[in-house]
């Protein structure tokens, strides 16, 4: 991909293969828009439009809208031409720059080709630049091989309830479908809630101690996406404690505020990390845990 990559050629990347490259996908198709559950926010009702013909994007909760390249730079928080610098240094190197009909998406629509034991050394480079050992790592995830278009990927995989998986590499941040939950049965009483699957690693990583023995023997639900809150309700509903290491941001207090409405009672213990974005991130920035004690996935496998 050119590092001279112009905003015109970028413009006609199908927002459409993006959101699918993200792990969204529409939740109804009428003619030629596309409605999803909105990226910026929790929703029940999809109120994000993307128009397949004209290729231009509109959030009808904000009143924003545009092209691929102010969806990019909002998403990532940055500007058009750092967005686009982004595309250039080939971070969306499986996006296809040219307009392609409706007919042809599916020619780019991400596939599972391979599911093996976690191997993979620049799999486990990236989990240790994380903090999260091989033992740990390999105990819970697994190598899966994916395609989009004609070219082959490796990621780390973390399957849900449903079959699907969470993809992460080092570039690469998706999921494959059926995105759903991911439910660790230890038939327990307890249930600690997370985002997503590195925050689930980075508590087993470190261990039971770390906060006050509230994980250990628990059942873990992570949600990855707090879009799926609602399905986990019924499983929130069954236990007898509830403890949310949620993300530090306004999204998290959102979804507390939702479980709050919804009477389920909770204990938060986001104060843990509260200088930190998220588990990881602390994981990550606390010296007292490394990489020399190899912690042991306690869990009995995914509910499936």
């Amino acid at each position: 991909m050119s590092s001279h990559l112009s905003f015109l050629v970028a413009k006609q990347i199908p927002i459409t293969e993006y959101l699918s490259g993200l792990g969204f996908e529409p939740a109804k198709v009428l003619g030629t828009d596309c409605w999803y559950l909105s990226p910026f926010r929790d929703e029940r009702t999809a109120s994000f439009k993307v128009n397949t013909t004209l290729n231009l994007w509109y959030d009808h909760g904000s009143g924003e809208g545009g092209t691929i390249l102010d969806l990019g730079a909002k998403l990532n928080n940055c500007t058009l031409s750092e967005f686009l610098d982004k595309l250039a240094q080939g971070n969306y190197s499986h996006l296809s720059f040219h307009r392609k009909s409706s007919a042809h998406n599916d020619e780019h629509k991400l596939r599972i080709v391979d599911v093996n034991l976690l191997k993979s050394a620049d799999l486990l480079y990236y989990l240790r630049k994380r903090k999260i050992s091989v033992g740990v790592a390999t105990s819970c995830c697994k190598e899966v091989d994916f395609s989009i278009g004609q070219r082959i990927y490796k990621a780390i995989g973390f399957p849900n309830q449903s079959g699907g998986y969470e993809l992460r590499n080092n570039w690469f941040k998706g999921s494959c479908s059926p995105k759903d939950i991911s439910l660790i049965n230890n038939n327990s009483r307890r249930i600690c809630v997370l985002e997503g699957f590195m925050d689930y690693l980075s508590i087993i990583q470190l261990g039971p101690l770390a906060f006050k023995n509230l994980a250990a023997d628990a059942d873990f639900l992570v949600l990855n996406s707090l879009r799926l809150l609602d399905r986990s309700i019924t499983h929130l509903q069954s236990h007898d404690e509830v403890n949310l290491f949620l993300d530090n941001d306004g999204a998290a207090r959102q979804a507390k505020h939702d479980l709050t409405n919804r009477s389920i009672r909770f204990h938060d213990h986001s104060n843990v990390y509260q200088n930190h974005k998220d588990v990881n991130e602390f994981l990550v920035a606390s010296e007292k845990y490394t990489l020399d004690r190899d912690s042991t996935c306690r869990s009995k496998g995914m509910k499936l």
